[in-house]
């Protein structure tokens, strides 16, 4: 088997449509094995060495696509999944992209659409693949960053341009959205990967310790210095030196910082000796830095040397396609001596509602504490907490219209604004997908 092949699992009823599939997906090179039903499926896709892409029908006896979808989320996320079926209704797309689906398709299958959709789902693995390459295993932990959302995916594009520099990286965000996490992804990518990471949060520390923590000290600087200590500074030499909640320093530490990103060097507390380090500088906040400058509570030059790459997190009420990958991810994470077979329909509509106000961190917790209150089997709404249901369908949320119109317009932008392409896919005639997109204001592309 060669290692460097896509492997597909097709799951088809019909015996016809799988010969199709599987002379059509090996003549573009695919390694492809086919089996009659979602049970058979599910059975293969725990099998070692594992498949890199799922395209099965949605109508199927026993287990159908849909609930394969489910299943395969809570085993293996990052294996995108394409569902086909000959009843193709913009609901039932909607349903299956708020699960988690890479793509929806209707039959019968436009081959050229079928081979572009699964060329697609193909590159987000091998780009997958050669991330996973670049990373050492120290740092193996922290990837995937899990996510669907078209926003994440350019948000990583760039941090995966700029891990191979040296530029110092300012990430901003709100509370739980993932900063270190990207922070670490960043470091694990670049040439610096088997260095040490050392992340310093500025918040925690008192501002009258910051200064040593971050340079060190000599013995007897201050009450307390028994011995000479050295700074997170000089223990990230070579590596990456992570500033977490970079707004909360004092306007003495920071101009310590500047002089330091400007030369490299410091000097430890009590000390008069210059040292020096070769450190990336990643910086991170959940405060605006631009907004603290204008304030007079953070220093401007400091906000430039800091944020040579700024990268910003979007909340997840804002990328809400990650929502159901995020909430799999984490049964999987914490499923350890538990049971967990999925999340049910009910339940995952819940979460798919809520505004997550405490962003992933709060879908972690939330996941968590399902898990241990359920045991086994599937999760359901009431073992989610009360604010999840009561807040659900909160005008914060999205309403299936409006999950229906932003589905119909990425599709509108991955086809080139192809109507016809958009109409098949969807599995609707040209007429209704043009009304539609009337009523969204976003008549483009061939029509």
């Amino acid at each position: 088997m060669d290692g460097d092949a896509i492997r597909i699992l097709v799951a088809e009823d019909d015996e016809q449509m799988r010969d199709l599939l599987l002379r059509v997906l090996g003549d573009e090179g695919y390694e492809v094995t086919a089996v009659q039903d979602g049970a058979v499926a599910l059975a293969r896709l725990e099998e070692k060495p594992g498949f890199d892409l799922v395209l099965t029908d949605v109508r199927m006896p026993g287990l159908d696509g849909m609930e394969l979808l489910r299943r395969a989320m809570a085993r293996q996320l990052r294996q995108p999944v394409i569902l086909m079926t000959a009843f193709g209704s913009i609901e039932s797309a909607v349903e299956a992209m708020r699960e988690g689906a890479h793509h929806y398709l209707a039959k019968p299958v436009d081959i050229e659409d079928l081979l572009e959709i699964v060329g697609s789902a193909a590159a987000r693995v091998r780009q997958q693949r050669a991330a996973e390459a670049a990373v050492s295993p120290s740092e193996t932990a922290f990837f995937p960053i899990v996510f669907r959302s078209a926003a994440m995916a350019e948000l990583l594009r760039v941090a995966r341009e700029v891990a191979a520099s040296s530029a110092s990286v300012l990430i901003t965000g709100s509370s739980g959205t993932g900063k270190e996490l990207l922070a670490r992804a960043v470091h694990g990518l670049s040439p610096r990967a088997s260095q040490p990471f050392v992340a310093v949060d500025c918040n925690a520390i008192p501002e009258a310790l910051l200064e040593s923590e971050l340079f060190g000290h000599r013995k007897g600087a201050f009450t307390g210095a028994t011995a000479d200590r050295r700074g997170l500074a000089e223990e990230a030499n070579e590596g990456t030196l992570f500033l977490d909640e970079i707004g909360n320093l004092s306007m003495m530490v920071q101009a310590k910082l500047l002089r330091f990103l400007q030369e490299r060097r410091f000097r430890r507390v009590g000390s008069s000796e210059e040292r020096a380090v070769n450190v990336r500088v990643i910086s991170a906040s959940n405060r605006e830095p631009r907004a603290l400058v204008e304030k007079g509570i953070f220093r401007e030059d400091l906000f430039y040397r800091l944020s040579v790459i700024p990268l910003r997190i979007p909340d997840l009420k804002d990328r809400r396609q990650d929502i159901a990958p995020l909430a799999y991810h984490f049964v999987r994470k914490f499923n350890s001596g538990y049971g967990i077979e999925g999340i049910r329909q009910d339940a995952l509509d819940l979460l798919l509602d809520y505004s997550w106000p405490g962003n992933v961190r709060q879908i972690e917790n939330v996941i968590e504490r399902a898990v241990i209150l359920r045991k086994a089997g599937l999760i359901q709404p009431r073992d989610l907490p009360e604010e999840v249901a009561t807040q659900a369908g909160a005008p914060s949320g999205k309403s299936l219209e409006e999950t229906e119109r932003d589905y119909i317009l990425q599709l509108l932008r991955e086809c080139s604004g192809n109507q016809s392409r958009v109409a098949r896919i969807l599995g609707i005639n040209r007429r209704t997908l043009y009304r539609k997109l009337r009523k969204y204001n976003a008549v483009s592309g061939d029509e």
